[in-house]
């Protein structure tokens, strides 16, 4: 190997280095949109709580297991990936979570159900950190840029899902019970098999000549991650999740619930969700680095959740799922600008500030399903709950605008340098 490569010219070198790099990145893009198939579960809600005899909280406490899943992956995360690199921790989490999903999709039992979501919370939780900063590793100049094109491609099979679902779920009206099993299931069996294969070869594949500084095993300063912007950025990564992840799941039922005829069917309020997410993540992927943050990160928010909280107390049936379409373009851009701004010169610390907010995240989350549910069980309204999920984003614009967060002191650094 050594012999040949030095025969090979520097220019040729950099292009199939930089090949090696696209292809890579390919995969692991492919790879983060297969768990795509769960943006159907909201869809399935009111089936799902028929088919197993559930009630609205035990469905939020089953959907917030992922949630509570992922807590002892945040803790870990960071210290993971400084010990082991971000590669091989994405290696092993793919598949995991392939052997995750095949849990639920063999067994099919509510049982089984609990235990696949738990241990896709703990799998997904490395699988979803270590992959977005491996994909970074692979093109650190343009942080935010990759970020975003992997976002689009997530939220682009988040559109065609719902309502994939909602077809699918018309089909198993006619085939009763087993019907239903079916389309639950063989998502979870085909996805799962594929994840678990496509991990193996990752992991016998002969790993690239081309392995950067930022992807190997860094050490972890505490005093970085202590300082008082990576805390505001973890809080508010947990604000944009728990809020986000809480209205999609309870959004389709609550239309189902609250009005008697639907024009439009609640997987286009899901999939309208993935649409926006879709286009407003393409114009974030083109987006000069760095330009506008501190007014996505101010406005965008507070914007959204007002027009969230209007819709559930005014809103007509027909205008639900374009009303939360549009809040859905505005608060889309938190995520990949948040991320944009942490700085952290190692994989470790990025994914501990990641993981911290991913942690805070998924308690909060996991707290506000279980009391949407409740709450809905005693009152049959779901509109005060989803209204405390929608003031979370007027949160986050708040906090980060006493924050400071967008402001670059770039002048400040050059000229102390």
């Amino acid at each position: 190997m050594k012999t040949d490569s030095s025969i090979i010219p520097n220019g040729s070198k950099k292009e199939v280095t930089m090949t090696q790099r696209r292809n890579l990145a390919l995969t692991m893009i492919g790879l983060i949109t297969l768990p795509s198939f769960l943006a159907a579960l909201p869809v399935y809600g009111t089936r799902i709580r028929e088919y197993f005899a559930i009630t609205g909280e035990q469905f939020g406490t089953l959907m917030g297991m992922r949630n509570l899943g992922r807590i002892p992956a945040m803790i870990t995360v960071g210290p993971l990936i400084a010990r082991l690199g971000v590669r091989q921790l994405a290696e092993f989490s793919t598949i995991g979570v392939g052997l995750a999903f095949l849990i639920l999709g063999v067994g099919g039992s509510l049982f089984s159900f609990y235990v696949s979501m738990s241990a896709t919370g703990l799998f997904q939780g490395w699988f979803n950190t270590a992959i977005p900063i491996f994909l970074i590793a692979l093109f650190p100049t343009n942080k935010r840029r990759i970020f975003s094109v992997m976002l689009v491609s997530l939220s682009a099979t988040g559109i065609l899902m719902p309502l994939l679902a909602n077809q699918l779920l018309k089909w198993s009206v006619n085939h009763g019970d087993p019907g239903f099993a079916t389309i639950l299931q063989m998502p979870f069996v085909i996805s799962g098999g594929t994840m678990l294969l496509v991990g193996l070869l990752l992991v016998v594949m002969q790993k690239g000549s081309f392995q950067n500084d930022f992807e190997k095993p860094h050490r972890i300063r505490l005093s970085t991650l202590l300082r008082l912007r990576p805390v505001v950025i973890a809080l508010l990564l947990s604000l944009h999740a728990a809020s986000d992840n809480t209205l999609h799941s309870f959004l389709p039922m609550f239309m189902e619930e609250h009005f008697e005829q639907l024009p439009l069917a609640a997987a286009w309020a899901v999939s309208g969700h993935g649409l926006a997410y879709v286009i407003t993540r393409t114009i974030l992927s083109l987006w000069p680095e760095g330009l506008g943050h501190r007014k996505i990160l101010s406005l965008v928010g507070p914007l959204g959740g007002t027009i969230i909280i209007l819709t559930l107390w005014f809103g007509s049936a027909a205008s639900v799922p374009i009303l939360y379409t549009l809040a859905s373009l505005l608060f889309a851009a938190e995520y990949p600008v948040l991320v944009s701004e942490i700085s952290s010169k190692s994989t470790g610390e990025f994914g501990s500030i990641l993981g911290g907010g991913h942690l805070v995240g998924d308690i909060l989350t996991f707290t506000l399903l279980k009391g949407t549910g409740r709450i809905a069980d005693k009152t049959n309204d779901y509109r005060i709950a989803l209204t405390v999920a929608a003031c979370g984003f007027i949160a986050f614009g708040l906090i980060a605008t006493l924050a400071g967060l967008g402001i670059r002191p770039r002048a400040k650094n050059s000229s102390s340098r």
